[in-house]
């Protein structure tokens, strides 16, 4: 019995590894039938290589001014060990990138508000606006923008805008 788990753990270590490597992982894939072995990219497949940020605006006045929503953190070197917003932050990063793709996926644009990644931030900003201004009515616009720099932050463009809405 001890044999047979050493056998099974080694056979299972020795796939894993070499499950790492690209050109053999067809060929273990077909063998992997209850998919447990793990692939380990340290990567990812497509980096971003830049920042979304938020904005929006309250549409009562004509030429109201678009605001920003204060969504990354100044660094910190306690980041490095002790980061409880890496996760949110990510999400809100998928949260941007996946509605840009619905939003070009969809043939009716007007469908985009119900997904659940507009969904998502419009939450961002109708928390942000009754945690800042208050309760109450109001309706808004928000937009992805897409930026670049570290310490002098330059927008590079709109990516996305959303529709009226009323919160």
């Amino acid at each position: 019995m001890f044999l047979l788990l050493v056998v099974v753990l080694a056979t299972f270590s020795v796939a894993s590894i070499l499950y790492q490597v690209k050109s053999l992982q067809k060929v273990i894939q077909k063998i992997d039938w209850f998919n447990i072995l793990p692939n380990y990219s340290f990567f990812a497949p497509k980096p971003l290589l830049n920042d979304y940020r938020i904005a929006f605006k309250i549409s009562t006045e004509v030429n109201e001014a678009w605001k920003e929503i204060p969504v990354y953190k100044k660094f910190n070197y306690i980041r490095i060990v002790w980061n409880p917003f890496k996760y949110y932050n990510k999400g809100l990063i998928d949260s941007c990138h996946f509605l840009i793709q619905d939003y070009h996926r969809f043939e009716n644009k007007y469908f985009i508000q119900v997904s659940l990644y507009y969904l998502n931030i419009l939450s961002l900003v109708s928390n942000f606006l009754n945690r800042t201004e208050g309760e109450g009515q109001k309706t808004i616009r928000f937009s992805i923008l897409k930026s670049s720099g570290i310490n002098n932050v330059c927008i590079d463009e709109v990516i996305f805008a959303s529709f009226n809405q009323i919160i």
